[in-house]
């Protein structure tokens, strides 16, 4: 394991990260209840409240609760910056967007404007303190590396994502003549296409060859690639603009997007198919997984560009393998890695030297498994659920399946920790 070059003594408690971590299943199960309960298909319009609903349990519940735990552990220890006053931080990202989260879902599910004008202050301020934060992190950082850039454009996206959301939660709630569309588009863009995948982007650039054994990314792919996918989406943008520029400049920007998305997926690909150690790895399977999926994402995306009677349902397909096969795949394979490795390191942080557990035995591999072909299951019933309402009901099923499976991996996890954490004080003289 590759750590080296990281900043292990500026890492903040492990308390910071795992109640993010710990929270986030939660969520997932919740989207899971609002899709099995809906009325109709869900899957088949995207834009039903049920599907809103559950896709901001998942994009903001699940998705951004574990990045935001994430980062708070990552930039202090890769980019050697302390976030300021990092407790205070922890509290007020974390409760905010419990509350924001679920009040914006049931704001759209019920269709109560009183909900959606409570969501996005809520909301607004949590990644405002976030944002604040971590810019002030990453701007007093001394290092310079490409997960520092991928990082810095990650969270501008998210900036700029959450200055569109706010705009569409208040002119939802207040009916406000907005262009609602593009606004959406955009929201969408910077959120999945920026935020997401440029955070995965530079958290892949440490994770990939310190977990995974893998050779180092290419210079020629790390120097260029994040700030390449953020050009990308500033040209995108730019058709915002009335009559700013033609037509064809979003479709030009698109096949830029996809094109550089295919070619990490490639190269990371291609890295793990380099590690030294060629024994089967549950989470580098789902970090597999995701990188084709993303693949997947990036041909249903450019086939919509050049069929587009088929449009719509190809950017469904999209949208469920990005969000499902890339995203979900991926920050549960980092997941199981990251949390392991911090209950180990940081017990082995707090000065012990014996007793403290194989990263290995902290969650079993076993369960990790299961979890991995139930994901699958899970993903095959999605490409389904488009057509047939029984594969909808399946998804609903697989998502609760694995929020409580992974609830109960990452509370196992704290237990370890504590357990280990009590025996060694007892026995020290």
């Amino acid at each position: 394991m590759k750590i080296a070059s990281l900043s292990t003594d500026q890492a903040p408690p492990i308390s910071v990260p795992l109640r993010f971590f710990a929270m986030a299943p939660v969520f997932l199960i919740l989207a899971a209840l609002l899709l099995a309960t809906a009325e109709g298909n869900p899957f088949a319009d995207l834009r039903s409240p049920a599907q809103i609903a559950a896709t901001h349990h998942i994009t903001l519940g699940f998705m951004a609760m574990v990045m935001l735990g994430a980062i708070q552990q990552l930039l202090p220890v890769v980019i050697g910056s302390t976030m300021p006053a990092s407790k205070w931080v922890a509290w007020l990202t974390f409760l905010p967007l419990i509350a924001g989260v679920l009040s914006l879902s049931a704001g759209f599910m019920l269709g109560n404007p009183g909900l959606l004008n409570l969501s996005w202050p809520l909301l607004g301020f949590t990644f405002l303190v976030f944002i604040v934060a971590s810019l002030t992190s990453i701007v007093r950082a001394t290092a310079q590396n490409a997960t520092k850039t991928a990082l810095l454009l990650s969270i501008l996206s998210l900036a700029g994502a959450v200055v569109f959301g706010v705009l569409l939660a208040r002119g939802y709630a207040a009916g406000l003549p907005i262009p609602y569309a593009k606004l959406a588009a955009a929201h969408i863009s910077l959120a999945l296409g920026g935020w997401v995948l440029l955070l995965a982007i530079g958290v892949s650039y440490q994770v990939v060859p310190m977990f995974q054994l893998t050779p180092n990314y290419p210079k020629w792919l790390t120097g260029g690639l994040a700030p390449a996918i953020f050009a990308a989406l500033l040209l995108n943008l730019a058709l915002l603009l009335p009559e700013s520029m033609p037509s064809w400049t979003g479709f030009i920007a698109e096949i830029i997007f996809w094109s550089l998305a295919c070619c990490f997926a490639v190269v990371t690909l291609r890295l793990q198919n380099q590690r030294r150690r060629r024994v089967p790895d549950a989470p580098l399977s789902f970090f597999r997984l995701g990188m084709l999926s993303l693949l997947i994402t990036a041909l249903f995306s450019m086939a919509a560009l050049a069929l587009p009677p088929l449009s719509d349902l190809l950017r469904t397909l999209s949208a469920l393998a990005f969000l499902l096969g890339f995203a979900l795949s991926m920050i549960q394979g980092m997941l199981y890695k990251i949390v392991p490795f911090l209950v180990w390191f940081h017990l082995f942080r707090g000065g012990i030297t014996s007793g403290i557990p194989n990263m290995k035995n902290i969650i079993p591999e076993p369960w990790m498994w299961r979890h991995l072909w139930l994901h699958g299951g899970t993903l095959l019933a999605a490409s389904l659920a488009f057509w047939w309402k029984v594969a909808a009901w399946l998804v609903a099923l697989g998502l609760l399946l694995q929020g409580a499976l992974l609830g109960y991996a990452v509370f196992t996890a704290i237990v370890v920790y504590r357990r280990t954490l009590r025996k060694i004080e007892q026995t020290s003289p």
